[in-house]
C-alpha cells in the first residue's frame, strides 16, 4: 500500500493520492511504501529550505508511527531511481 503526505511549512501534513503528476516542484512529500518498507522523502526543484527540514521531521514522525524497521529515503526531484517511478506512476 501506498500513501502519501503533503509537507505544509508549519509541519503539519495532509494525505494525498500520490501520482507523480502531483508532485509540485516546490513543495516537499513524504510518501510511503509499506511493501517495501520505505518512507520517501521527495523534495522539488525549487523547495525551500525550511520545507526540507520540516519534511526530514514529518518523515521522522511516520517512521515513528510504521515502524523502526521503515527507512527514510531522501529523494530530489529528477534523481528519482527507476523503482520509485514505478511505485508512484
Amino acid at each position: 500500500m501506498i500513501v502519501g503526505f503533503e509537507i505544509h511549512p508549519d509541519g503539519t501534513h495532509e494525505e494525498i493520492e500520490v501520482s507523480y503528476n502531483v508532485l509540485e516542484s516546490t513543495k516537499a512529500y513524504c510518501i510511503v511504501d509499506e511493501r517495501s518498507q520505505s518512507i520517501f522523502l521527495w523534495k522539488g526543484k525549487k523547495t525551500g529550505v525550511r520545507e526540507k527540514f520540516v519534511g526530514a521531521q514529518v518523515a521522522s514522525r511516520l517512521r515513528g508511527q510504521y515502524g523502526p524497521q521503515f527507512k527514510v529515503r531522501p529523494l530530489d526531484e529528477g534523481e528519482e531511481p527507476q523503482t520509485f517511478l514505478n511505485i508512484i506512476k
